[in-house]
């Protein structure tokens, strides 16, 4: 028999047997492949009618956990999963052959041989599966693998697509998997399992060895290899993933460099699913002001890492610089689901991805005209901006929002502040002066001023009412807010998002830690309220936190119809506190100010459900001189996790530890005050 027959037999028989069926002695003499279709259009290959691969979602069937494989049949189930993968890679040798007949004799010598493997492999699959009381075809099988492959249009597609991606993650599953029915009792079916995985890594080095021949020698295995695959191809398909352990030694077998090896561990770009798109922006109120602060840069560097806290495999975050390999091993040992990361200046890269949604860190016309290039990818688009969004970012907008509540007439309770606390907007309309003298009139004796346009407390400036005040020394052309300086006992965070479709979700409230300058320092996490006195705490955590929840409750109801009137959508978070009043009792302060954009709070939220019961964490931004005092102490911390690999204690860093760094992020769980 001919090789060419051979393979046409493979490809197009309606006949498992001949599929599977070994060919003999073969000649590699010439002749026609007129079957073969010219174009990419072989749907799939001559399948048997109990076998025809399933392309739509939700047809196939997952395999069982590991858990599950006690049972014979789950046994069986998971067998067939891996059969139909081994015979998926029979036919696409088999079409490597057929589609490039001239391709280097040795090359196809080398498929030849592994397809012949591959063949054996799922005859000893099939046999087990028997034994455990399966059928092949038990089960609808998937044609994923022949989707992607099928369109190559080299040789190089097919070493970088089959041998380097599906094949190096077998080197995880098949060892894995060895394991666990090894553990379980199961000898037989572990020690073809290991067979297979010994094979598998010929399998890899054979693709390798033909991969480093044909690639730019100027580049190296892994930034070529990255290089050459098309989405939904990615590196992040060369990993088993969370179903089975990382394999280094195997990939180290197969030839692979450490660089490489260390690049596809830390590896998590989506594996075809919708992607939510993340940027950290600090920036916005000063975009607004038109404000070219450069030091926001600096910040944006600094901290653009930490919404890898809410993001899963299948996201992607854009960044200034990618993170190191040394922090991505740090998320991977936390147990940190990697997303994708893509530099900014590379945006047009995702055009070919399925994204979902955008979640910048906030909404601004110049976050708008980024996304401009690649809009066409994504499932669901922002609504479009207009001024009266911008509005929201200005404290004049939150002051006149606030005294417009209170004045409608909804119900506020005995313990909420009410007007006295209203902020008066300074400009045009009401000097500083005259606002100072109606903060003295409600019986004040410090006020607090507030640019229009700023966050995190900059720009920010106590005055005593009484004193008096140079008009020079503020910008008048800059307008601001002036309320009164209360006595703070303990800040709070209320945190909504508002989906594309209009759907509001509240997902909680945290304590931030504010320094006296209001600069944003970090979030106790776990058990926020603990050191208070127990007087606050009562205040507080009375009947379940019922103050609480009615001042979320009582938060939704005035600030949701604003929000939907201008179409509002994503992350928000409102500020309040509780602070005592001239006579000592405790009141809260419901709305302080509205941060229409993501907050830290949000960061703290999805950071909490990674800290195990019962343990106090606290989420900081250290400043370099913080981080310089207390580095050799805290990277001296082991991270511990639980069971259930929550965190218990040590630190968790979310941003990088380098020299030009002025603030780093971390999370340090169960060490008190540090």
């Amino acid at each position: 028999m001919n090789i060419i027959e051979f393979a046409e037999q493979i490809v197009f028989s309606n006949s498992l047997e001949e599929k599977l069926a070994a060919p003999g002695k073969l000649s590699f003499d010439r002749l026609s492949t007129a079957k073969l279709p010219s174009s990419k259009s072989l749907r799939t290959p001559g399948r048997p009618s109990h076998l025809l691969m399933q392309h739509e979602r939700g047809r196939t069937v997952q395999p069982p956990r590991d858990d599950q494989l006690e049972n014979e049949e789950s046994r069986g189930q998971l067998l067939h999963f891996l059969a139909n993968h081994e015979l998926l890679a029979t036919e696409l040798m088999a079409l490597v052959l057929l589609k490039f007949p001239n391709a280097p004799r040795a090359f196809r010598q080398g498929v030849l041989v592994t397809l012949q493997e591959e063949q054996l492999h799922t005859r000893m699959y099939l046999q087990r599966m028997k034994e455990c009381g399966v059928e092949f075809g038990a089960y609808p099988v998937s044609g994923q693998f022949w989707r992607i492959v099928e369109p190559m249009e080299s040789p190089m597609d097919f070493v970088s697509q089959l041998s380097l991606t599906f094949e190096q993650a077998n080197l995880d599953f098949s060892l894995h998997f060895s394991k666990v029915f090894d553990r379980i009792g199961d000898a037989e079916t572990a020690s073809l399992l290991q067979k297979i995985y010994e094979d598998e890594i010929g399998h890899v080095q054979h693709g390798l060895d033909w991969f480093r021949k044909w690639k730019d020698p100027e580049k190296s295995d892994w930034n070529a290899w990255q290089s050459s695959l098309q989405f939904p191809m990615t590196p992040g398909r060369g990993r088993a993933g969370p179903r089975a352990p990382f394999n280094r030694d195997g990939r180290r077998r197969a030839g692979l460099d450490d660089e490489f090896i260390d690049a596809i561990e830390v590896f998590g770009q989506s594996k075809d699913r919708s992607a939510a798109v993340r940027w950290f922006d600090p920036a916005a109120e000063a975009e607004l002001a038109g404000d070219q602060n450069p030091k926001l840069e600096q910040l944006g560097r600094d901290l653009e890492f930490v919404t890898v806290a809410m993001s899963k495999l299948d996201d992607v975050i854009l960044v200034r610089e990618m993170p190191s390999t040394e922090i991505r091993k740090h998320w991977i040992d936390s147990g940190i689901e990697l997303p994708d990361f893509c530099l900014l200046d590379e945006l047009e890269s995702l055009q070919h991805r399925k994204l979902n949604r955008f979640e910048p860190w906030a909404w601004t016309p110049k976050n708008h005209a980024a996304i401009e290039s690649i809009q066409e990818s994504v499932r669901h688009l922002p609504n479009s901006w207009d001024d009266s969004k911008a509005q929201l970012f200005r404290k004049s907008w939150g002051a006149a929002a606030f005294s417009r509540w209170i004045e409608s007439g909804t119900e506020m309770r005995s313990w909420m502040a009410g007007a006295e606390c209203v902020g008066v907007s300074v400009g045009k309309q009401c000097s500083l002066s005259s606002a100072l003298s109606t903060i003295r009139e409600r019986g004040f004796d410090v006020a607090i001023y507030k640019p229009e346009l700023s966050a995190s407390g900059r720009g920010m400036h106590r005055i005593d009412v009484d004193a008096e005040v140079p008009e020079k020394n503020f910008n008048s052309e800059v307008d601001a807010v002036v309320e009164p300086w209360l006595d703070r006992v303990v800040d709070l965070s209320f945190l909504w998002h508002v989906a594309p479709d209009g759907a509001v979700n509240f997902q909680g409230w945290t304590r931030p830690l504010v320094s006296k300058g209001g600069r944003f320092e970090g979030t106790i996490l776990g058990n926020p309220f603990a050191d208070l006195d127990a007087e606050v705490r009562k205040f507080l955590l009375a009947d379940r936190y019922q103050r609480l929840r009615e001042t979320a409750s009582w938060l939704e109801m005035n600030v949701l119809p604003e929000l939907e009137s201008v179409g509002f959508e994503g992350h928000f978070g409102i500020d309040a506190f509780v602070y005592r009043e001239q006579d000592a009792s405790l009141k809260l302060r419901p709305f302080v100010e509205l941060n229409p954009r993501m907050t830290m709070g949000h960061i703290a939220l999805a950071l909490e459900k990674r800290i195990a019961n019962g343990v106090t964490a606290k989420f900081q931004i250290l400043t370099s001189t913080q981080f310089a005092k207390q580095r050799q102490y805290l990277e001296a911390i082991p991270l511990v996790r639980s069971k259930d690999g929550r965190w218990k204690s040590g630190v968790v860093w979310l941003g990088e530890r380098c020299p030009d760094a002025t603030l780093v992020p971390c999370v340090t769980v169960g060490l008190g005050d540090v």
